[in-house]
């Protein structure tokens, strides 16, 4: 395994292809009965070529997202999994989405022996007019099925639920149905839940549903059920650790806690993004890039696996395995791919810092902002959110404050965030 100084111990490996395209869904997804081996390749090939440049260390995390990762046949699974086999650390977390109506005994049962040892599967409701409301193509009771065969694979999983979806009428009957819901998700004990309270993104179907006046829905209401969805995970022995995250201690995500916590990760596939961060000896964040592959798959395909593309092909590996790469000339390698990408200055990572840390329960360290950044914490204007109830102060060693949300001052996360830009 080559090493560098920008080896990265997280990995996300993006599947853009589903059966069909929720309503609210404003990811990158194509309906698709399948996925192509030609996509496959290209994955590998990349993940090849992140290799030559020492970009891979022992994988601390993988996350297989989409789209429906689930839809990748058992033969493309080991396929992909015996290539990140060598890289892969002692106790890794390697996660896979699924959907309900794709999680079949044989997936689950390949998935084990290849080493993904944690399911995540997308749920949404238990109310079948809900799901096809917002053109979910599973039923409730294959959801439930799916639940139960997940329970009882020896897997660790995670659910997806989402407060505020359309189809019910915004009554108290249909917050105590959602929440009986939930608690019916609760009863087959998920290592883990995420809550999210429905945001309608402007140009889905969903939108211009409602705009037209198709669709009867109100934020408000949304958020009103999230709330009481919080509290039935709470009182269930689900922590809150970040925003819309909830598990027993020790049961959180680290895949996406490497998000959060402002660490390196690498992404492959269609619409899969990447940061790399740049930092000196003193771990100084300097500098970061980050990139998101193109969203045309035959482009990424073609790129990928060596087909020109626009008069671009993809790197040859043979330059790059033998040599020590630096920032700067890393830099100029990872422009070659056929992604969009950012340089990222030192104040934009110094607020991303400050705006992921206080997704999370744990909030943020003024001493670890110093070390990054090389400046302190705006004391004067937390305290004043301290003062309002907002925040805390969760320690104050050697002059430096860090500051955690309250669970008040989570309701106004955005409205904060956008007093601290």
């Amino acid at each position: 395994m080559k090493k560098s100084l920008y080896s990265v111990s997280s990995l996300y490996i993006h599947i853009p292809y589903c059966g069909s395209k929720c309503s609210y869904c404003d990811f990158f997804s194509l309906p698709a009965a399948g996925v192509p081996d030609e996509y496959v390749k290209a994955l590998l090939q990349q993940f090849d070529w992140f290799e030559a440049l020492g970009l891979v260390a022992p994988l601390e995390t993988v996350y297989f997202g989409g789209g429906t990762p689930s839809l990748l046949s058992c033969h493309q699974l080991k396929m992909i999994m015996n290539r990140l086999q060598g890289f892969l650390a002692e106790n890794a977390e390697v996660t896979l989405e699924v959907n309900p109506e794709s999680t079949s005994a044989e997936l689950l049962e390949t998935a084990k022996q290849c080493g993904i040892n944690r399911i995540s599967m997308g749920i949404q409701s238990l109310k079948d007019e809900v799901l096809s409301c917002v053109g979910r193509c599973c039923t409730a009771a294959r959801t439930r099925q799916a639940l139960q065969r997940l329970k009882e694979s020896g897997l660790a999983f995670c659910t997806d639920f989402i407060a505020g979806l359309p189809g019910q009428e915004l009554t108290k009957q249909a917050h105590d149905e959602f929440l009986a819901d939930l608690e019916e998700v609760i009863s087959y004990k998920p290592h883990h839940i995420s809550l999210y309270s429905l945001t309608v993104a402007e140009g889905t179907r969903l939108y211009h549903q409602i705009e037209k006046g198709l669709i009867q829905w109100e934020s408000e209401e949304a958020d009103n059920q999230w709330i009481l969805g919080r509290d039935c995970l709470e009182a269930a022995g689900y922590i809150q650790y970040e925003v819309s995250n909830f598990a027993p201690p020790g049961q959180e995500s680290r895949h996406n806690s490497a998000y959060w916590k402002q660490k390196s990760y690498l992404g492959l596939g269609a619409g899969g993004a990447g940061s790399l961060y740049h930092k000196d000896s003193q771990g100084r964040i300097l500098e970061g890039f980050r990139y998101t592959n193109t969203t045309h798959t035959q482009q990424y395909m073609d790129f990928w696996n060596g087909k020109p593309y626009d008069g671009a092909t993809k790197p040859d590996l043979h330059q790059v395995v033998t040599q020590d790469v630096q920032w700067e000339e890393l830099y100029k390698l990872l422009q070659t791919m056929i992604a969009e990408h950012e340089v990222l200055e030192r104040e934009t990572l110094s607020f991303e810092y400050i705006m992921l840390g206080l997704r999370m329960k744990e909030g943020l360290c003024g001493k670890e902002y110093f070390r990054r950044f090389e400046k302190k914490l705006d004391t004067a204007t937390f305290n004043r959110f301290v003062q309002q109830g907002w925040m805390k102060i969760v320690d104050e060693a050697e002059g430096f404050c860090g500051y955690s949300m309250t669970k008040e001052g989570l309701l106004f996360l955005n409205q904060i965030l956008q007093e601290l830009l």
